[in-house]
């Protein structure tokens, strides 16, 4: 069979495939002769990407072309609605020290709104 000279040989070349193995595993990438690390993106002319930019759509009707009595001053302004999901939010801004009036503020909304919230 075997003796132990054999055994020990075999384990170790076990051992050094199994390190080789694991070195090319965590071994840093090798850098192609393509591309090196001190070319820059003018160097590649044919490869530089051009930014994506999306254009803005023009709304249709304008502000002067909406139907209504005219323009709305700031006293008429209605205050916009706030959703039910923010409810929760606000009791929270309220419970860790903001006032009424400031919470008001962030939503843009009339103090009286936010008590009703609150209630």
């Amino acid at each position: 069979m075997f003796d132990r000279s054999q055994l020990q040989d075999q384990d170790r070349r076990r051992d050094a495939n199994a390190r080789e193995a694991a070195e090319a595993l965590f071994a840093p990438n090798r850098v192609t002769p393509e591309r090196s690390v001190r070319e820059t993106p003018a160097s590649r002319d044919e490869r530089v990407r051009k930014p994506r930019v999306l254009p803005i759509s023009r709304t249709l009707a304008g502000p002067s072309q909406v139907e209504g009595k005219g323009p709305i001053s700031p006293n008429q302004q209605i205050p916009p609605k706030i959703p039910r999901s923010q409810f929760a939010r606000i009791r929270a801004l309220r419970r860790y020290g903001m006032t009424a009036q400031q919470v008001a503020e962030v939503y843009g909304a009339a103090v009286e709104e936010i008590e009703r919230i609150l209630r």
